[in-house]
């Protein structure tokens, strides 16, 4: 089994582009977004991928994320 321990997401907001890393945090195994374009750390926690993905589409339905998209 391949274990995932950052993805990357290109992210559109209204205002910007931002790349951000989804990563698993050692100390619970909880996931974190983390912006590295401004450097900032989503003090949010999800439990699995799929619940933070999840969560950046209700941000899409939002209005508070135009689109975002997988990357390399």
């Amino acid at each position: 089994m391949v274990s995932i321990d950052v993805l990357k997401f290109l992210v559109t907001r209204p205002k910007d582009t931002v790349l951000v890393y989804l990563m698993k945090n050692e100390s619970d195994n909880t996931y974190s977004f983390v912006n590295i374009t401004r450097w900032h750390i989503c003090p949010c926690r999800f439990q699995s991928i799929r619940d933070a993905v999840s969560d950046m589409d209700r941000l899409k339905e939002e209005g508070k994320i135009i689109r975002y998209e997988f990357t390399n």
